[in-house]
């Protein structure tokens, strides 16, 4: 057995880990599928200028990325993505969502999108503040 430390690691090499952790998790719980979900916005030269990227995986919507170029933000385009991936979500059979944002970016528009906060993580990475956040989408059945 060897160990190797590094600041470099290669893609591969991380993906190695992530796949086999999945492969591991999923075969562990009592659903295994997971569906990516993104919505991407672009301009009239095809370049994107907005997007949401996420995943379902049972009851939950996960949100990982959410971005809209500053010159459209004042457009309600993080609103409309935002929504537009919940109501997948809820097809797809989600009762919740969850995500997570730094102090500097969007706590204050999630709230305002029916996000609780139920998780601050302070001092990262320094001085900042990460907040973790769920929302109920659909009534329990």
């Amino acid at each position: 057995m060897e160990y190797k430390m590094t600041d470099e690691p290669r893609q591969e090499d991380i993906d190695a880990i992530l796949n086999k952790l999945k492969r591991f998790n999923l075969s562990h719980i009592e659903l295994a599928e997971v569906r990516p979900l993104a919505i991407f916005v672009t301009d009239e030269k095809a370049e994107i200028i907005g997007g949401i990227s996420a995943e379902t995986h049972g009851n939950w919507l996960k949100i990982f990325y959410l971005w809209v170029d500053e010159n459209i933000r004042d457009q309600k385009v993080g609103s409309k993505l935002l929504l537009d991936a919940e109501t997948e979500a809820i097809k797809r059979g989600c009762r919740y969502s969850f995500l997570d944002t730094f102090g500097f970016q969007a706590r204050d528009f999630y709230m305002k999108a029916g996000y609780k906060e139920v998780f601050t993580l302070e001092e990262y990475p320094i001085f900042g503040k990460r907040h973790y956040m769920v929302k109920q989408l659909a009534e329990d059945a």
